[in-house]
C-alpha cells in the first residue's frame, strides 16, 4: 500500500467485531468452496475504506480466493454496481497467517449513513473455523461456490449468524478532527438479545442519538462487546470459550489497535460476579487496571454501573452484595474520567435488585430493545460534546 498518498489523512474506525475462540457448539466448523456474506453497520462515512481480518486463533493460514465489499440491500442482496474487489498488497488472493491480523489495501467505496456494507468472502479450500465473533444480532448468508460478485442473493440459501475472520472496517478521513468512542463490554454491550437485523444494540442507538442531536459532529461508536466476557477470567476458564479473552488481555487488540480512538465506555463485571465468582475487591482492582492502561494511551474512559440481575440463572444474595459494593465504588471512584449510571437506567425502583420488567428480555439479566434504548438514552452527551475533538494519531489526549 502506498502510504505516502494518504499522509494528510487519517483512518477512522467505522465498525469492529471483537474476535473470540471458536466453539463448535454454535458455529459452522469449516468452510470449503463457499462464499460467506457478512453485513456490517458503518458508524463513520467516506469514499475510501479498508477492512480488517483476524486469524488470531488459527493454527494454519486462512486463504480467501476472493473478497468483495458492496453496499448492502435487503436479505443478503447488494446494490448493483457498488461491488468492489478487495486486495492485500495488490494481490486478489488474501492470506492471513496463523495468529495474525491484517488490514487490506484501501478500497474505493462510498460508505453512507443508514446504508449497510456487505463483505463477501470466498473460501476455496477446506478451512476450519478458528477466529470469529459469535453473536451479533445480524444475519450472515452462505452460498456454495464463488458468488462474491453476485448482487442478488439467489445462491445465498443458507442464513446463519456470526462474523467469520472479519474484525473491522475503517474509513479514510481527509484532515478532519473527530471522536471515536469504543463501547467495551460483555453481552449487554454486544446487544445479543436485541432484535436481529434491526441495529437496536445500545451503541447503535447511542450513535444515532449523537448524530440526531449533533449532526455536524464527526463521531463513531465502535462495539467491542463479547458475550460472556469478563474482566478477570478468560472464557475457557469458566467453560465458555465464546466468552473470549478477559478484558485485561484483549485491551491492546480490541481497543488500542483501532485507529483514532479517543474515548471508552466501559461496562463489565457482572459475569465476573455470576460466572467467575470474583470478589468486589478483585473486580475493583481489575477496573483500576483497565482505567490506568487506557489513560497511559491518552484515552478518556467512563465506567458504567452494573445493572441488576435479580432472578437470573446465576443470581444469589451473596452475589448481589458484590454488585452493590462494586457499584458503590464506581459511583465514588476517582480513577475513571466519569461514570454512566446504567444501573439506575434499568433497575425497577420498587425492586432495585431486578430489571424493570419492561426492559427485561426475559432472562432477568439481558435487556430487550426498550432496555437497550434506555441505556443509550441515559448517557450524558455532554461527556462527548463539551470536549474539543482531537485528531487521531497525535501524541495523546488530555484528561478532562
Amino acid at each position: 500500500m502506498n502510504e505516502h498518498k494518504y499522509s494528510d489523512s487519517h483512518w477512522m474506525g467505522s465498525w469492529i467485531a471483537s474476535q473470540t475462540y471458536f466453539d463448535g457448539k454454535f458455529a459452522e466448523d469449516q468452510f470449503k468452496d463457499q462464499t460467506i456474506r457478512m453485513i456490517i453497520r458503518p458508524h463513520a462515512f467516506g469514499s475510501k475504506i479498508r477492512l480488517k481480518f483476524s486469524n488470531l486463533y488459527g493454527s494454519e493460514p486462512a486463504v480467501f480466493g476472493k473478497v468483495t465489499a458492496a453496499l448492502a440491500a435487503k436479505d443478503g442482496e447488494t446494490v448493483p454496481g457498488t461491488g468492489r474487489q478487495v486486495t492485500l498488497n495488490g494481490q486478489f488472493t488474501i492470506v492471513i497467517p496463523a495468529g495474525k491480523e491484517i488490514f487490506t489495501d484501501p478500497v474505493d467505496l462510498e460508505v453512507k449513513e443508514h446504508v449497510d456494507v456487505a463483505v463477501s468472502v470466498y473460501v476455496p479450500e477446506l478451512t476450519r473455523t478458528s477466529t470469529w465473533h459469535f453473536s451479533p444480532p445480524r444475519s450472515t448468508y452462505v452460498a456454495g461456490g464463488n458468488h462474491s460478485d453476485d448482487s442478488n442473493a439467489d445462491s445465498f440459501r443458507k442464513k446463519i449468524h456470526s462474523y467469520y475472520w472479519l474484525s473491522g472496517m475503517e474509513v479514510l478521513k481527509q484532515g478532519e478532527h473527530f471522536r471515536v468512542i469504543v463501547a467495551l463490554g460483555d453481552s449487554i454491550t454486544e446487544g445479543s438479545t436485541s432484535t436481529p437485523d434491526a441495529n437496536h444494540r445500545w451503541p447503535d442507538i447511542f450513535f444515532e442519538r449523537l448524530r440526531r442531536e449533533h449532526p455536524t459532529l464527526p463521531v463513531s461508536v465502535l462495539n467491542a462487546g463479547i458475550v460472556g466476557n469478563q474482566i478477570l477470567k478468560n472464557g475457557p476458564e469458566v467453560g465458555l470459550p465464546i466468552g473470549g479473552e478477559r478484558v485485561l488481555s484483549r485491551l491492546e487488540r480490541d481497543l488500542f489497535s483501532h485507529s483514532g480512538i479517543t474515548d471508552v465506555i466501559f461496562l463489565e463485571g457482572i459475569n465476573d460476579i455470576g460466572l467467575g465468582n470474583a470478589t468486589a475487591n478483585q473486580i475493583i482492582e481489575g477496573m483500576k487496571a483497565v482505567a490506568t492502561r487506557a489513560h497511559k494511551k491518552g484515552l478518556r474512559i467512563f465506567a458504567g454501573t452494573l445493572p441488576p440481575f435479580g432472578g437470573a440463572g446465576y443470581y444469589s444474595q451473596e452475589k448481589e452484595l458484590v454488585r452493590q459494593e462494586v457499584n458503590s465504588w464506581i459511583r465514588t471512584n476517582e480513577v475513571f474520567d466519569g461514570i454512566i449510571d446504567f444501573n439506575t437506567a434499568l433497575a425497577d425502583p420498587q425492586y432495585p435488585e431486578q430489571l424493570l420488567p419492561v426492559y427485561d428480555f426475559g432472562d432477568h439479566l439481558h435487556p430487550c430493545d426498550a432496555g437497550f434504548k434506555a441505556l443509550a438514552d441515559c448517557i450524558p452527551l455532554s461527556l462527548f460534546i463539551k470536549s474539543d475533538l482531537v485528531c487521531p494519531n497525535t501524541s495523546g489526549f488530555n484528561k478532562q
